[in-house]
C-alpha cells in the first residue's frame, strides 16, 4: 500500500498534472506527470470502467500501487504521475505489469539515474 505521503488524492491535482501535464504511452497504460515543487512526488492510479467491474478494477488498482510503492525510491522526486490504465490491462499477471509499469517509466526518463 502507498504511504499516504505518497498518494495523490485531491481531484485539482489530478485536474492540474491532466492539464499541465506530459504524457509517455506503454501498450497497457500511460503516465501523466508534471513538475512539482513540494516533496516527496505523489501518484495517483486511474482504472476506468472499461477495464472491468469493480472485482476486476480493484485488482488492478491494488496491483499498480504495490509495484509504484517497490518503485517509488527510484522515481524521480520533482514530479506529481498519474497512471492511467488501458482496458487490456487486465490481461497481464503481476510479473508483465510490473515490468510494463517500470518500461513505461523508464521510457520517459522518470527514474533516477542511480538506480538502474
Amino acid at each position: 500500500m502507498l504511504n499516504k505521503k505518497n498518494r495523490l488524492t485531491k481531484n485539482r491535482h489530478f485536474q492540474y498534472i491532466y492539464k499541465k501535464g506530459s504524457k509517455v504511452y506503454g501498450k497497457d497504460l500511460y503516465i501523466v506527470y508534471a513538475t512539482t515543487k513540494i516533496k516527496p512526488c505523489k501518484v495517483g492510479v486511474v482504472v476506468s470502467n472499461k477495464v472491468g467491474k469493480a472485482v476486476k478494477r480493484n485488482k488492478v488498482k491494488r496491483r499498480i500501487r504495490a509495484i509504484v510503492n517497490e518503485i517509488l525510491p527510484k522515481l524521480k522526486n520533482d514530479f506529481n504521475y498519474i497512471i492511467v490504465a488501458k482496458p487490456e490491462i487486465i490481461d497481464l499477471d503481476f510479473k508483465k505489469m510490473k515490468s510494463e509499469i517500470y518500461s513505461v517509466f523508464k521510457k520517459g526518463n522518470l527514474l533516477n539515474e542511480d538506480s538502474n
